[in-house]
Formats: structure tokens, C-alpha cells, sequence
């Protein structure tokens, strides 16, 4: 299934299967057309809003996500 959305204004699309459709949440949807937009740019925004315009036949709204980058934490034994 084909998401239209735009982020901060520009039109972009994602192929989704359907069945990610029924258990995600839209805020979780716009995180994942944010993250793959900017996938590809150097320095996503802090902030950038995204409309979810066509998911399945329906509007889903906008919604203002934000890029919190944490730390990761890797282990490895000592010897």
C-alpha cells in the first residue's frame, strides 16, 4: 500500500505493507515517513511537520515530529 504525505511541504510517498497499517498508531506512522524522508539528507531539522495525506483513502492530519537522537550504548567483555 502506497502513504502520500508531504514533510515541511515537499510530496514524498512510502510503500507499507498492509498489515503494519492495523497495529500502528498514525503518530507512529509519521515518525516512520519522517525518518525515511530524511534518510538521505545530511541534517534532518530538529522539527519538521508531516502530513499524513492519503493512507489507505483517508486523511490522517498533520503532525509535528521531532529528531531526538540518543545515545547507544555498546558492550563488549573484558578479558
Amino acid at each position: 500500500m502506497n502513504v502520500f504525505y508531504t514533510v515541511n511541504g515537499e510530496p514524498g510517498s512510502l510503500q507499507m505493507p498492509a498489515t503494519y497499517l492495523l497495529v500502528a498508531r498514525a503518530e507512529d506512522l509519521a515518525e516512520l515517513v519522517a525518518s525515511d524522508f530524511w534518510r538521505n539528507k545530511q541534517h534532518p531539522p530538529v522539527t519538521c511537520l508531516v502530513h499524513l495525506l492519503d493512507v489507505d483513502g483517508t486523511d490522517l492530519g498533520i503532525f509535528d515530529v521531532r529528531c531526538v537522537t540518543r545515545p547507544v550504548f555498546t558492550a563488549e567483555a573484558v578479558d
